[in-house]
């Protein structure tokens, strides 16, 4: 019997935790739920049928300068493609232009990769939430990714160029 009752205690302490847990994860999905309409409604998408977060990953400094070097990375493969093609097609003006992008690509990337490597970036913590749903629209299914900030207070667009959040201003240190 007592071996029953530690059994049956042991078991509503792993539940109670596991659901404290899932607890957790629904407050924070309700809680990004308003920013994925705004976000929706930035992007001009209006008129859907329902709307679900599906999940909300942590990003850390690290793991945005890994999405930054991957973004800039499918930039200048797309990028060095359209240079491959102007080029075959000896359009001078444009391979300046194309030009010019794939080496300020370049030196960005290499910035977020002399980040990565000098070790100054945390592996934990809280840098940015990535959410991801879905909505419906005439019966499709479409899914949309976006970033909230670690405040909770409003969306960033992830800019390899723009607004790093990397980068603290030196002089406020933010």
């Amino acid at each position: 019997m007592k071996k029953l009752f530690l059994f049956a205690f042991s078991i509503l302490i792993v539940c109670s935790f596991s659901g404290c847990k899932n607890h957790a994860a629904n407050k924070l999905k309700r809680q990004m739920k308003p920013f994925a309409k705004s976000y929706l409604k930035t992007e001009r998408i209006v008129g859907y049928d329902s709307l679900t977060i599906d999940c909300v990953d942590t990003i850390t400094e690290m793991g945005y300068a890994r999405l930054n070097v991957e973004l800039l990375t499918q930039m200048e493969a797309s990028y060095q493609q359209q240079y491959e093609q102007a080029v075959s097609e000896d359009k001078g003006q444009t391979l300046e232009y194309l030009s010019l992008y794939i080496n300020e690509i370049g030196r960005t990337k290499a910035d977020f990769e002399d980040l990565m490597e000098n070790g100054d970036l945390k592996e934990d913590g809280i840098l940015l939430y990535m959410v991801s749903g879905h909505y419906f629209k005439d019966n499709e299914r479409v899914p949309f990714i976006f970033f909230v900030t670690a405040d909770k207070r409003k969306i960033h667009t992830l800019d390899p160029f723009g607004d790093n959040l990397l980068y603290k201003d030196e002089s406020t240190g933010k």
